[in-house]
């Protein structure tokens, strides 16, 4: 086949008949299977008759035992490509067959039709028996195989899917599982499916706040998982669910009722709990005064950096906690906040085209009271934007947990700096920020599909370097 030039149009239509010729005698004459393949992706993708192909797919496929091409045999009966309809029960067995012959992705698309919720009556729904095709599948390295297991294993399968209720959790408590909520099982297949390189199954993403998310469908099939710490108890349950197909976990900073005071939240169990069930990433959301005239109430202040002005605060998990990490952590804090996590957050403000600035200074006062007049004059002369009270130790924990942390905060108000300005108060504070909570909200979905979507990840191990590298440990 060589001697000819691509460039030169009669050239490449001789090359490309040649082609069709060479494996004519290759599956033909000479019954090569894996020819007899390529003659079928030939006559489909240079000749466009699928009919052709689907017969040659379907003739290896039986004739040879070749998996690949049962598998795309499968998916013409299963599209209704080269016929005149769909027919999954035919295309399931064409699946069954591939994966017999050791296809990973035929035994993939196997599982999926044995588990979904179809209105085609065709496939009768045999969850057993396509889940260790989804198993066998994830154990040959196909990576939405895994990721799949793992979200069978987030949400459970139930026996009847009429009878579960995604926006009502503790209703499904009581229901027959085929399979049942395990989600350290969930956390192993997602874990796997990352290593194979499914971008979706590496994202399980925290976020802490709250408020904003309890839109019915945006946080979908959630869990509650109560968890306990060395640290203690966090400040509420985690909702484990999915977030527009990426894994996430929320966390009521304050608890689900608001119990908690700034300087009694318990920070480390918090971020502790975030990163033992799986979280790589975690997202905040904070209201904030202004200590800045261009940094108005209705805003949004993607932070960079911070002032602590609270005391008595647990900041560090290396303190001989028992069950704690071990050692004296001197954790460097510049940058203070995750990079990749941050442009994330500003990327996703960008394309709402919401009014946003992309750094500030954030000073973290002790509450629960709000700053005297003098106190928010001297905040702005050292330079601060904002004002708040949780931001710290939050950011200096993750950190030191090794998880790529971001805030977004929303400005409530403008403290009491201003002359003629009325002072601050939680009536005030809470009508702005029920007025624009939903622009972080949105930021923050958005910024999970921004991390979800990459692929590029060293920033997470060079997190957990950094902090290996800040311990002082002597045997």
């Amino acid at each position: 086949m060589s001697g000819y030039d691509l460039k030169k149009e009669e050239e490449v239509k001789e090359f490309v008949e040649n082609l069709g010729i060479e494996y004519r005698f290759g599956c033909y004459k000479e019954k090569k299977p894996e020819v007899c393949h390529l003659l079928g992706d030939y006559l489909e993708a240079i000749k466009k008759d699928f009919e052709k192909a689907a017969t040659v797919f379907k003739s290896n496929c039986l004739d040879y035992n070749y998996g690949k091409s049962c598998l795309k045999y499968g998916n013409y009966k299963l599209i209704g490509k080269g016929s005149n309809k769909s027919d999954p029960a035919e295309a399931l067995k064409y699946f069954e067959k591939g994966c017999e012959n050791n296809d990973p992705t035929s035994c993939l698309h196997a599982g999926l039709l044995l588990t979904a919720i179809s209105p085609d009556e065709s496939v009768i729904r045999d969850v057993p028996k396509g889940y260790n095709y989804l198993k066998k599948a994830c154990d040959n390295r196909e990576n939405m195989a895994c990721h799949y297991l793992s979200g069978m294993y987030l949400t459970g399968v139930p026996k009847n899917p009429k009878e579960y209720n995604p926006h009502k959790p503790e209703k499904n408590k009581n229901i027959d599982f085929l399979i049942k909520p395990d989600l350290k099982q969930a956390f192993s297949f997602a874990l796997k499916g990352c290593e194979l390189g499914h971008i979706y199954a590496c994202a399980n993403i925290g976020i802490i706040g709250g408020s904003g998310f309890d839109e019915p469908g945006l946080f979908e099939n959630p869990v509650e998982r109560v968890v306990s710490t060395p640290f203690g108890n966090p400040s509420d349950v985690l909702l484990e669910g999915v977030i527009k197909g990426v894994p996430c976990v929320i966390l009521a900073r304050h608890g689900r009722k608001h119990q908690f005071q700034p300087s009694d939240v318990n920070y480390r169990a918090n971020i502790w709990a975030l990163k033992e069930v799986g979280c790589t990433h975690v997202l905040a959301t904070t209201a904030t005064g202004s200590l800045h005239e261009d940094y108005q109430p209705g805003s949004l202040v993607v932070v960079d950096d911070f002032i602590d002005r609270t005391w008595g605060r647990k900041c560090t998990f290396y303190d001989r906690t028992e069950g704690g990490p071990k050692g004296v952590c001197h954790l460097p804090m510049s940058p203070a906040f995750c990079e990749v996590a941050r442009n994330a957050l500003s990327t996703a403000a960008r394309a709402r085209n919401y009014p946003c600035h992309h750094k500030g200074t954030i000073v973290t006062i002790q509450g629960p009271r709000f700053s005297s007049r003098a106190e928010s004059l001297m905040h702005r002369q050292w330079g601060g934007h904002l004002v708040n009270m949780t931001t710290v130790p939050e950011v200096v924990l993750a950190k030191e947990a090794g998880l790529s942390y971001a805030a977004v905060a929303l400005v409530t108000d403008y403290d009491c700096w201003r002359d003629n300005e009325k002072s601050v108060c939680v009536s005030d504070v809470l009508e702005a920020f029920a007025k624009n909570v939903k622009k972080a909200a949105d930021v923050i979905v958005d910024a999970i599909q921004i991390l979800a979507a990459s692929t590029d990840h060293p920033y997470l191990t060079a997190h957990k370097e950094l902090v290996t590298s800040a311990i002082m440990l002597k045997e």
